[in-house]
């Protein structure tokens, strides 16, 4: 089990003191909080909306939602930064669907799919390079369909949302370890179906 170090408990307990003091409606406290957060914030809805005007939109709607359900938030469940960052990863994803125009579950959301839909990451190459990775790429995405959804969302979120293992943890509300054991077991399921294909993934960078 990770053991959050004394100096991060003392960090997570001053958060947990400034969201009560906002549910007693201290407006003041929002500041800090937001220099706080509010880069992660914004970063993590970056990647996921690949949009800088809307993932500006998150994070001010992420905020409205603190100032108005702090008084919801409980500590013993965990940090108000993964708190933070849950509601992020909900309401950035929101958006994707509504620009998608379609709805789509959150336990199969495919972030491949949705990400290459948004922006076309093979558009410069040379034309038949082109095709090569877009048909390696739809290989990749025919695999991921296969893994568990939970061994397919955090590899999402890790390799085509760009968070490290420890915001994943955050944004999907599980440990630490569970997380880094679903991303370590789903890339040697992903490896094994690949294979099948002919497709050798050398290293996680070929995800990308």
């Amino acid at each position: 089990m990770h053991k959050r170090s004394d100096h991060l408990t003392a960090h997570d307990a001053e958060d947990a003191q400034l969201v009560a003091r906002l549910a007693q409606g201290d407006e003041s406290v929002l500041e800090p909080l937001y220099d706080r957060y509010g880069g992660s914030i914004y970063a993590l809805a970056l990647r996921i909306v690949h949009d800088t005007t809307t993932a500006e939109e998150v994070v001010q709607e992420v905020f409205v939602r603190l100032w108005r359900n702090a008084a919801s938030f409980a500590a013993e469940r965990g940090s108000v930064q993964a708190w933070l960052l849950r509601i992020t990863h909900n309401l950035a994803l929101n958006e994707v669907r509504r620009r998608q125009s379609r709805p789509v579950a959150d336990e199969h959301f495919d972030w491949a799919v949705e990400g290459e839909q948004l922006m076309d990451p093979y558009a410069d190459a040379e034309p038949a390079r082109a095709l090569w990775l877009r048909e390696r790429s739809q290989a990749i995405r025919r695999a991921l369909t296969k893994l568990p959804e939970p061994q397919r969302r955090a590899i999402g979120l890790a390799f085509f949302g760009g968070l490290s293992q420890a915001e994943v943890a955050a944004a999907v509300g599980d440990p630490l370890g569970t997380v880094k054991s679903r991303i370590r077991v789903g890339m040697q399921r992903l490896r094994e179906l690949l294979a099948e294909e002919g497709i050798d993934l050398e290293s996680l960078d070929d995800l990308v």
